[in-house]
């Protein structure tokens, strides 16, 4: 009898301690495979697809020289945008740009293809787009929650028709403005782009020989968006606009019809003139460029 009952309580505590550690074996298993969807969680939630981030983004972001730039950003499902800016205080001229959009790596930003020149990564947020700096960085200070730009509900989420008094230029096709968009970011430096005499240093790689008692120059007006230039001969003068931080263009370029015996320098500065699509001020030096690396023209404030 005593032996059949220590063989029974050997059975139930050889029994309870295996129990006991396929418990424990598939506590550890769920932990594990608990800790291992917990790292893929993290590494696959972003904006990209854990974010309802396809809508109509608004707001009025900080500008160098005018009240605020109106922006009205739509995102949409197939990797396209449409954006629309406005400068406040500067007339009624709407710019419109459309293209394609790509993500960083993280998957929580977005970045606008149309414009190397200037700020084109967007941080995305809950029902939020952020502007991002030139690399990509977030504005701190106290102006950083004014480049946040917010999402609009369906009801308002339509980029509006331009009214009778408005016109809309569109940069993709690059048409030109008589209204410019003045000085959208000052110069760094003492020398700022727009009511600085430029004087000529060097065209398509060339040092320009100064000759005469006259400067070769450009001069940009803010108040009218005309220029005025000279290179050796006949006054040249015609239009500028600015779409973008960074980004210049001329337009209707003319000059006045004096025949002199060398003329080519200003035909070749006119064409450099109508080839430029951006700026850039390093050391009070002011360069015209065609593109992110073909400089065209070099520039030193005139004394």
């Amino acid at each position: 009898m005593k032996a059949r009952l220590l063989l029974f309580l050997l059975s139930l505590s050889f029994f309870i301690s295996c129990q006991k550690q396929t418990t424990d074996s598939n506590l550890s298993n769920q932990d594990s495979i608990t800790k291992v969807d917990s790292i893929n969680n993290v590494a696959a939630h972003n904006a990209k697809n854990s974010l309802d981030y396809i809508g109509t983004y608004k707001g009025i972001l900080p500008c160098a020289d005018c009240e605020g730039l109106e922006t009205i950003i739509c995102i949409n499902e197939n990797n396209t945008y449409n954006i629309k800016t406005k400068y406040l205080g500067k007339g009624n001229k709407i710019f419109e740009q459309k293209g394609t959009f790509s993500w960083n790596k993280a998957g929580n930003t977005i970045v606008l293809d149309h414009e190397a020149n200037g700020p084109n990564q967007y941080f995305v947020g809950e029902n939020t787009l952020t502007q991002l700096d030139m690399l990509g960085k977030k504005i701190t200070g106290d102006l950083a929650s004014d480049y946040v730009l917010a999402k609009q509900p369906e009801t308002n989420a339509v980029i509006e028709t331009p009214q009778k008094n408005e016109s809309t230029v569109d940069l993709n096709n690059r048409i030109e403005s008589q209204t410019v968009v003045k000085k959208v970011n000052p110069a760094i430096g003492k020398a700022t782009l727009a009511e600085t005499k430029w004087k000529l240093i060097t065209l398509n790689g060339k040092v320009v020989d100064q000759n005469g008692k006259k400067d070769h120059f450009i001069k940009l007006n803010s108040n009218d968006g005309k220029f005025s230039a000279y290179a050796g001969c006949n006054s040249i003068m015609g239009s500028y606009m600015m779409p973008s931080a960074f980004g210049l263009s001329f337009s209707d370029v003319a000059m006045t019809r004096m025949a002199c015996s060398n003329m080519d320098l200003e035909a070749r500065f006119s064409k450099a003139l109508e080839a430029t699509d951006r700026y850039s001020i390093k050391d009070n030096i002011l360069k015209l460029h065609k593109g992110k690396k073909e400089v065209l023209a070099t520039f030193e404030p005139s004394k």
